[in-house]
């Protein structure tokens, strides 16, 4: 993580370099985190692939401080797929997978899979103040692994929610030009998630033990995503999000199990992904960086890293 500050560092510096430089039209691939402002037109496809390398070294008790836990080592994959239907409304499909280790124990398992309409509801001019301005709708499907967990894994084979999620993301984008040769991009994302009702047998993701039999009402949550790019040159960026989520908690009623009652409590997390973007040209450009939690409470500590590439048809 040092060594990747450190060539952002010198990269900027490099950036401001005395010679003069004439105003351009700014390329950006996006941060690790955010959602773009602007839709996919009619007749084109982008693909993005990433590949998250984390760690959760503890987790974040009550009380806002870090409990050392036994290591979690993940790596997940996804595939944005986004396609235009209209000037005013495009598809999104996310595909991911992810591979699990604890203790020696892990799984490779297909996690849940997301779709999302966006809707197109303002379009930013140079020079003027409104942004763009998106407003995406989409559902989660329960296609990963979240009952009859294997208890000797200790939740390496968990991969889903278990629950159908249905979210609104309201995006916000807005290129600025305070300095015409550094034009800094702001993002806003704002996201709310309800979630259905989770029928449970055994170890399941929500705790218990092979003895539960019941029904989880997981709590619903709320994630803020603000992100920000600066522009060294036409080609390089550095980027960073400051990311927040809240769950509430998640109630259970059934069978909990001998000495057990499984739920989770309501929870909070604040994370930083800050990255370095290399765009060849408008369709084509790379990020990678790092993601890790800065604050949190009954929530994981992790750090890792993020790579990944944006392909536009």
């Amino acid at each position: 993580m040092r060594s990747l500050l450190f060539s952002i560092f010198l990269l900027g510096a490099f950036s401001f370099r005395l010679e003069a430089q004439e105003p351009y039209e700014p390329l950006y691939a996006g941060t690790l985190l955010q959602f773009y402002g602007e839709n996919i037109p009619p007749g084109h496809i982008s693909v993005e692939p990433y590949v998250y390398a984390l760690r959760q070294y503890g987790t974040y008790n009550s009380h806002w401080n870090v409990n050392h836990a036994p290591k979690i080592t993940s790596q997940q994959w996804f595939v944005f797929l986004e396609t235009g239907i209209t000037p005013f409304v495009d598809f999104n499909l996310i595909l991911p997978a992810e591979s699990t280790e604890v203790h020696g124990r892990n799984s490779f398992l297909f996690s849940d899979v997301e779709a999302y309409f966006g809707f197109q509801l303002a379009r930013s001019k140079k020079g003027a103040w409104l942004p763009d301005v998106r407003l995406l709708i989409g559902e989660s499907f329960p296609t990963g692994n979240y009952q009859n967990l294997n208890p000797k894994k200790q939740g390496a084979d968990i991969s889903g929610s278990g629950a159908y999620e249905t979210t609104v993301i309201f995006v916000a984008d807005k290129t600025y030009y305070w300095l015409p040769n550094h034009p800094i991009a702001l993002n806003l994302n704002l996201y709310y998630t309800w979630l259905t009702k989770v029928k449970v047998h055994g170890f399941n993701a929500y705790g218990g033990n092979a003895d539960t039999d019941g029904v989880v009402n997981p709590g619903n949550q709320f994630e803020m995503n603000l992100a920000s790019e600066f522009s060294l040159t036409r080609n390089w960026v550095v980027g960073l999000d400051l990311h927040y989520i809240h769950a509430d908690r998640s109630l259970f009623h059934g069978n909990p199990g001998i000495g057990l009652m499984p739920g989770l409590p309501s929870s909070e997390q604040w994370s930083l992904a800050p990255c370095l973007e290399y765009n060849f040209s408008e369709t084509f450009n790379v990020s990678w960086g790092a993601w890790f939690s800065v604050l949190g409470r009954n929530a994981p500590a992790f750090a890792g890293g993020i790579a990944t590439v944006f392909m536009y048809f």
